[in-house]
């Protein structure tokens, strides 16, 4: 099923292709290159993850349609490192997607999660597998990348409202 995707450069300016998931990387970059020949051999970039295998597919680097208008956005000639989402599985089993960059502390991302999901800042550790994240630390500290996922637990049981 056709779908849009978004070529960000450098410049900020946007070129917007029709994609189906099982096209390649290669496919990718041709189609990038028919239409702006002078940045087609600079990196491509997505969440974070710089899409550096020719023969994978859309779909291998989890680049699929979203609810967002123009699809998803790649980024042309940018540093893989650059800001990404960050998955945090929170202690009720759900997941929340922060856009964040490497110079983010993760007591930013603490706050983030305490205005999105009201799980209160003192009462919460987040955890990068085994490892517990710092509060004044950056992220890339950690190596955190857009492929990876943080554990959000809480240290005291939180208040799940009345009984019904």
């Amino acid at each position: 099923m056709p779908c849009d995707l978004c070529i960000k450069n450098r410049q900020q300016n946007i070129l917007v292709i029709t994609v189906e998931e099982t096209d390649s990387i290669r496919d990718l970059r041709q189609e990038i290159k028919a239409r702006v020949a002078a940045e087609a051999d600079e990196p491509l970039v997505f969440n974070g993850v710089e899409l550096d295998d020719e023969d994978a597919t859309l779909l291998e680097y989890n680049i699929v349609p979203d609810d967002c208008p123009g699809g998803p956005v790649l980024h042309l000639g940018g540093a893989p490192w650059r800001s990404f989402d960050l998955e945090c599985q929170l202690p009720s089993g759900g997941h929340i997607k922060e856009h964040v960059t490497p110079e983010t502390t993760v007591a930013q991302l603490k706050g983030r999660i305490t205005s999105e999901v009201g799980i209160p800042y003192l009462c919460m550790k987040l955890f990068a597998g085994r490892v517990e994240l710092r509060d004044p630390l950056p992220l890339e500290r950690y190596g955190l990348s857009g492929d990876c996922a943080v554990q959000v637990r809480a240290t005291r049981p939180l208040y799940a409202g009345p009984a019904a």
